[in-house]
């Protein structure tokens, strides 16, 4: 089993368009920060990182679930006008999980 890094980063903090790159080993997936900020209750691109953060700890709490029994969560990485990105984590026995984008 190859044990590969998964990391979002954000490029820039001046645009919320290709500005979110998900790597999964040497795969990469490119996509904007625009759905983010696309919120009327907040003050837009400021709160980018705060819904970032909010998006990966729910990502922690979803891969948590699956300690110790095992089973499959679906991460999203990606909203978009026609689709959507996620991540399958799916685990046989809690402890080692394979990663899979789509």
């Amino acid at each position: 089993m190859n044990h590969v890094a998964v990391r979002l980063e954000r490029t820039t903090d001046r645009d919320i368009h290709d500005d979110l790159v998900l790597s999964l080993g040497t795969w990469q997936h490119v996509s904007d920060s625009f759905y983010f900020a696309n919120d009327p209750t907040t003050t837009a691109t400021k709160n980018v990182p705060q819904q970032l953060a909010g998006l990966l700890e729910q990502w922690v709490e979803l891969v948590r679930e699956l300690t110790p029994t095992g089973g499959t969560v679906f991460l999203p990485f990606d909203f978009s006008d026609e689709c959507t990105g996620w991540l399958r984590v799916k685990s046989q026995d809690g402890r080692i999980a394979r990663v899979e984008a789509g």
